[in-house]
């Protein structure tokens, strides 16, 4: 294989790997839109009070993207009907593909970029420990929050240091742990990815106010019970920080968290919340988080049963011939595979019975042998392997080299992307 023809074949890989990813994703963009009214509207209504229920809610949106390649978009009559003519406009624009590429790349890169300059601004703020917990200081009239999904980093302004209790200060780092021990720095990072994957649908960055509202009352929760705090204690530290940071941004002169009427509004609603605040079990909450992984796992393994999986192997060797410009496909598997086998170098072949076989089909001109095919999705591209018999060799069994290792290798990688 020439660097042109590898070349070319590249740029083939790119924008088949382009439209058979993007085909699978408009498909889950689509099935996002009811999820996201279910979702909506549960949380807004039998679970409004649901707490822990209200955030497992949010899990819903992890099978929608195994949902590409369900038996429904080929099987099943509504599916063929509603989603055959997306897959056949960017089949035959590829530009299309290109273009929501693009938006995922663009899209990501400003999440990338937001998360970027958070980190480089950690780099100037002060290290201390208090107690047994290091912290970043920063003389920005700033909300605490944590930062870093594997290497977390809790951001504390240092009006708060100076002007808060031992005991309330605890609570604050209290709330920040329990960001971390309860993952949420990592969903929040996997909702990135989903809206990011899925950014066509404007209600996922809509839903990402509300999705860290829910995460934010499960933390408060948790760490009312766990601080031993009563809720309108709790409910005093949250207006002292609002009252605290907007006489320091005055200073500043900027804009800081709780300064605005959103933010008013924003916090009305948390201590509303925390108003409502009633003891729970741990065991309920627990309960509640495995029944959503529970439900979760199962709906995944669910898709997966009843969906295409990363291809699927086609058995059948051909043969065709090349005769003055014409081709003839000669297609009886089951004979084939009697006298044509191979491995993963040579090809094999029972010289008497395929010359039979190629005399009885009246095959002319040069003749190919397709063998090793697979393919992604029904009527979508697949691959395989094929090699030029040899009709002047005088061996019995003819062993014949197919491919080279470029060839192999592009091959394969398409068949497992």
């Amino acid at each position: 294989m020439t660097v042109q023809e590898f070349w070319d074949s590249g740029i083939g890989l790119l924008n088949v790997c382009a439209l058979y990813y993007v085909i699978q994703l408009l498909r889950c963009v689509l099935l996002s839109f009811p999820v996201c009214a279910i979702v909506f509207t549960l949380r807004k209504t039998v679970l409004k009070n649901r707490v822990f229920l209200k955030g497992a809610v949010w899990s819903l949106f992890i099978p929608v993207l195994f949902m590409g390649r369900l038996h429904f978009f080929y099987e099943n009559n509504t599916g063929v009907k509603l989603f055959t003519s997306w897959t056949v406009t960017c089949r035959n624009h590829i530009w299309i593909c290109w273009l929501y590429v693009w938006g995922v790349s663009a899209y990501a890169a400003l999440l990338f970029y937001r998360r970027r300059k958070l980190k480089k601004s950690l780099a100037g703020m002060e290290k201390r420990k208090v107690w047994d917990t290091v912290i970043y200081v920063t003389k920005m009239p700033v909300t605490p929050s944590t930062m870093g999904v594997f290497r977390h980093k809790i951001v504390i302004p240092e009006i708060i240091l100076k002007e808060y209790s031992r005991e309330e200060l605890q609570t604050i780092l209290r709330h920040e742990k329990t960001h971390i021990r309860l993952g949420h720095l990592l969903f929040y990072l996997l909702w990135d990815i989903l809206r990011t994957l899925l950014w066509l649908n404007p209600f996922l960055t809509i839903g990402t106010k509300y999705f860290r509202e829910d995460m934010e009352e499960i933390c408060d929760f948790v760490t009312i019970q766990r601080s031993g705090w009563k809720a309108y204690e709790y409910g005093r530290l949250l207006l002292k920080s609002m009252r605290i940071l907007q006489a320091e941004n005055e200073n500043f002169n900027m804009y800081a968290a709780f300064a605005g009427d959103k933010a008013y509004k924003s916090l009305r609603q948390r201590v509303t919340k925390i108003a409502g605040y009633r003891p729970y079990k741990r065991v309920w909450a627990a309960l509640a988080l495995t029944f959503a992984m529970v439900c979760v796992t199962a709906a995944v393994l669910k898709i997966h049963n009843i969906s295409y999986g990363r291809y699927t192997e086609d058995e059948r060797i051909l043969v065709y011939g090349c005769d003055n410009g014409g081709v003839t496909f000669f297609d009886d598997s089951s004979a084939l595979q009697e006298m044509i086998s191979y491995d993963n170098n040579y090809v094999y072949v029972d010289k008497n019975a395929f010359e039979n076989f190629l005399w009885e089909n009246h095959a002319e001109g040069q003749i190919y042998i397709v063998f090793g095919g697979f393919v992604k999705l029904p009527g979508f591209a697949g691959g395989g392997y094929s090699c030029l018999y040899e009709r002047n060799s005088e061996d019995k069994k003819i062993r014949l080299f197919y491919g080279n290792q470029e060839h192999k290798n592009i091959t394969n990688l398409f068949k497992y992307l």
